[in-house]
């Protein structure tokens, strides 16, 4: 009987990616081999002078343990061939800076790599950089900021902010000093999210009076609300100038009780995702002003993002849940998957930019996760790097290029670095190359 370190196994490795493909025949290795002795085969397999690591999947999971724990946790048998897919890995997602609030942070936007914007309990919107730097702090709103949205297309309008006072404000920078440019009204309850469309011409409110409006994201020349001259809010600057009102293009109703989320469909913008406390996911053509589909779950939607890449709905709930949606399925009602990691209410999910397979989470287990959805369980769980951090909820999260950002009960804006997919060295020696290595001539 053959040792555990003697034992083997036949593998075929399976690469997602074209340009890491090996040729399509079993390998026999040993079964101690974990992922950075596979890392190790592939690599050679491929001729890389410099070595590129990778995680390997099997049956949905990322491998961490070794073949032979695999096998003997899943009671299977050695004697079949075993299929491996393996993808890049990720650095762990690293703290880079914290940016100080006196209020909670209830929402972040990144304007660029330099420039982001961040809303607070304390009604703020404010403005940093890079260099740790407060650029400006937009004060207009009379109550506590849920939401902020940067504009990333070239626009009059550089950030538009909701409030609980029932607006929400258009800011732009005019001579060099940051404005309120217009006051969008006629939400009856406070606006929990905005989202503005890539294309930087039109927003969508979400609110807790059970509606979404839907603007133009143009400074208007004139008041276009009547009601503009008794808005309770909003209603005048610091300094007594006054601030135009602006009225919505449309009204979405559909949701019972508050609409906590919303996002375009980046890649047709004249629909829109939502999601609410009547446990619904939403779909509306806000050309039209209809709802198109509704998809319903278990527990409350909390925040909601959509992938150009994958082309998938992102919702992040009150049951510690993470649920992607497909939007083009016959059945809305079914998920497509459920992500559980968090031990607390999942309040913001983000896709990586430029990726189709990969997620983050924040939550109020005060943790960040990080997932690639070709599997069930998270690449990376991030904690607070300050004691003053951890334990404290997280309300707040957005990813930009290689950025991660998240905030909440503890006023800290965390920014953590995301290297995404690298061709670096191995973060470890690999184990017995020659072990692992050698029986691959035979068996090519």
């Amino acid at each position: 009987m053959e040792s555990t370190d003697e034992a083997q196994v036949q593998i075929r490795l399976v690469a997602t990616q074209k340009k890491h493909e090996v040729p399509d025949a079993p390998l026999v290795v040993p079964q101690q081999l974990q992922r950075y002795g596979l890392s190790e085969i592939v690599n050679h397999l491929l001729g890389y002078e410099r070595p590129v690591p990778f995680d390997f999947l099997v049956d949905g999971q990322f491998l961490r343990e070794s073949i032979a724990q695999y096998l003997k946790r899943r009671n299977l048998s050695a004697e079949n061939i075993l299929t491996l897919e393996y993808v890049e890995s990720m650095l762990p997602p690293t703290e880079i800076a914290s940016y100080s609030h006196d209020d909670w942070i209830s929402s972040v936007s990144a304007a660029s790599a330099e420039r982001f914007v961040v809303g607070s309990y304390d009604g703020v919107v404010r403005v940093w950089n890079s260099r740790s730097e407060c650029e400006g702090e937009l004060r207009g709103h009379s109550a506590a900021v849920k939401s902020v949205a940067a504009v990333a297309a070239k626009s009059r309008v550089a950030v538009v902010s909701g409030s609980q006072d029932r607006t929400a404000i258009g800011w732009g920078v005019k001579g060099g000093q940051w404005k309120a440019l217009y006051a969008a009204r006629g939400h009856t309850d406070s606006i929990e999210a905005v989202a503005v469309n890539p294309s930087g011409t039109h927003f969508v409110t979400a609110s807790a009076d059970s509606t979404l409006r839907f603007w133009t994201l143009a400074v208007p020349k004139q008041s276009e609300d009547a009601a503009a001259e008794d808005a309770p809010a909003a209603k005048k600057r610091k300094g007594g100038a006054s601030i135009l009102g602006k009225a919505a293009l449309g009204t979405l109703s559909g949701h019972v009780g508050a609409v906590s989320s919303a996002c375009f469909k980046a890649d047709e913008e004249s629909q829109v995702f939502s999601g609410g406390w009547d446990h619904s996911v939403r779909v509306w053509d806000v050309a039209a002003g209809v709802n198109v589909a509704t998809s319903l779950c278990d527990k409350v939607v909390l925040d909601v993002a959509y992938s150009p890449h994958s082309r998938l709905v992102a919702t992040g709930h009150a049951d510690r849940a993470v649920r992607l949606w497909d939007p083009r399925a016959q059945d809305s009602t079914v998920v497509k998957l459920r992500l559980s990691s968090h031990a607390g209410f999942v309040a913001g999910v983000a896709w990586a930019p430029s990726s189709a397979y990969m997620l983050a989470s924040a939550s109020h287990d005060s943790t960040v996760k990080v997932w690639d959805i070709r599997s069930r369980t998270p690449l990376y769980t991030v904690h607070a790097a300050s004691a003053a951090d951890t334990g404290k909820k997280l309300l707040a999260l957005d990813w930009h290029a290689s950025l991660l950002l998240a905030g909440g009960e503890s006023g800290s804006l965390r920014i953590h670095s995301v290297n995404g997919q690298y061709a670096a060295g191995l973060d470890r020696a690999p184990e017995q190359p020659s072990a692992a290595i050698a029986p691959l001539a035979a068996a090519c």
